[in-house]
């Protein structure tokens, strides 16, 4: 773990030109006097893949920005089945609920080796009680964040189409995008988790994909490479049809 103070992320030291603290996330519309007021540092943190960033209940104190890798936001039944709820890329925020509430929704879990920073909540708060700069990315990260759930409910969680549909369907959803012609990879139990399918389901989708030659296997055990273009195509005409 490496402490970075938030001038010194902003001002693009520290291994932070490009960081998406900087440019991206919430601190980009900033300016030199607000860190007058800020003694607070952020953490730079490394994960393995399957680590646990935090669970759900557990007390907010931090937000975390997504910098490499990907995070799936998981909700646990009472008999133990997991439900992923969104899939977080680079760029994206997740715990903003501990700005409202005392804990985190979700469990948040890494999906590959990942890179994020974490900010502490009292940071975020103080910026927002006394620079209006802030107010507008939360409210957009907000948003961005409810909308993304939504369109995970229509297009997967809740579609009516079939498996292999709803499958090239995440797949364009977990394009990256420095590489779009590569999807972050899952297992076959956390694809049943998103769509509600059985694993057995979402492998025979999966195999359909790959005799049609839509799905392959890359070069890194984290990511498939996918030919975006037909899946794009495959659910044009299943639009069409329907």
């Amino acid at each position: 773990m490496r402490a970075i103070t938030i001038k010194s992320a902003w001002n693009g030291h520290s291994d932070c030109e490009g960081c998406s603290i900087r440019q991206s996330v919430l601190f980009a519309d900033l300016v030199e006097a607000d860190f007058a007021l800020l003694h607070e540092q952020i953490d730079d943190l490394d994960y393995p893949s399957s680590a646990v960033i935090y669970h759900a209940g557990a007390h907010g104190d931090w937000l975390f920005t997504l910098r490499a890798g990907a995070i799936k936001l998981v909700r646990y039944s009472n008999d133990g089945n997991q439900r992923i709820l969104r899939v977080l890329r680079p760029g994206d925020v997740c715990g903003l609920e501990a700005l409202v509430r005392p804990g985190y929704d979700h469990t948040a879990i890494t999906l590959a080796p990942t890179k994020i920073c974490r900010i502490p909540r009292t940071l975020v708060e103080r910026l927002n009680r006394e620079t209006p700069r802030l107010q507008k990315p939360l409210f957009e990260h907000w948003y961005a964040a409810l909308a993304e759930a939504d369109a995970w409910l229509a297009e997967l969680a809740a579609g009516h189409a079939d498996v292999k549909t709803r499958v090239a369907r995440l797949l364009l959803r977990l394009r990256t995008e420095e590489a779009p012609g590569r999807a972050i990879r899952l297992s076959l139990e956390d694809i049943g988790a998103i769509l509600g399918v059985a694993p057995e389901s979402a492998s025979r989708a999966l195999g359909l994909l790959r005799r049609s030659n839509l799905l392959t296997e890359a070069d890194s055990r984290y990511h498939w490479r996918i030919d975006a273009s037909g899946l794009a195509a495959l659910l044009a005409a299943h639009d069409q049809e329907n």
